[in-house]
């Protein structure tokens, strides 16, 4: 699927990166902000939908710190609501030229156990705990992952380690490329993977110590 790079479309990369956050944000925040975010996914408009997701961040009282949108793949810490350790993740949006619009893109995060969670993030969620194969391509490699969507339904929880992503990188186009297969429609997407092993290393460091 192409877009056309109009001012309007030029916004479609920074609102899935908006979303995103606002994805760590329904993981860790109450109800009242997974509602509001819910509705701004529910706007048509790229622009209104991304002012309404950029309000909602601004009034949300435990707004994550990111790091400036220039780089590819930010961080995301989130506070607890309930004072345990804070939420914290990197993301990168899916190529918005070669990916169908119900991907938003790739989270890595930390999780209460050792290691770190892989999941796709989804602009139409699924039902919680749906379960869902996909089609993964790491450059000549291909792979179907038994995938599990998310309690809220927004992603899905890939079973893999995020170190796997960094060992097929070379010299060539470093891309994860995934295929969801849905009963309604599958979802295709590229998410590109360039920049990731400083940043998991980064995030590694940032992770709050296992309980």
């Amino acid at each position: 699927m192409t877009f056309v790079q109009t001012p309007l479309a030029a916004l479609i990369p920074v609102t899935a990166l908006m979303y995103l956050i606002g994805v760590t944000c329904v993981f860790s925040q109450d109800r009242d902000i997974s509602n509001g975010f819910e509705k701004c996914k529910a706007i048509v408009d790229d622009q209104a939908r991304l002012s309404c997701l950029k309000n909602l961040l601004a009034e949300s009282p435990s707004s994550p710190s990111a790091a400036p949108t220039h780089d590819p793949w930010p961080l995301v810490r989130t506070p607890n609501p309930n004072g345990g350790p804070d939420a914290v993740a990197i993301m990168r949006t899916a190529d918005t030229t070669r990916s169908d619009p119900d991907l938003a893109g790739l989270m890595i995060r930390c999780q209460e156990k050792p290691g770190l969670q892989v999941l796709l993030v989804l602009v139409k969620p699924f039902p919680p705990r749906a379960k869902r194969d996909v089609v993964a391509a790491f450059h000549s490699t291909q792979s179907v992952l038994h995938a599990e969507a998310s309690p809220n339904g927004t992603a899905l929880v890939l079973p893999i380690e995020a170190a796997a992503l960094t060992s097929s990188l070379g010299p060539g186009p470093n891309e994860f490329t995934v295929s969801v297969k849905d009963p309604e429609v599958d979802i295709h997407g590229v998410i590109p993977l360039d920049g990731l092993a400083p940043a998991l290393a980064k995030l590694s460091a940032s992770c709050p110590p296992p309980g």
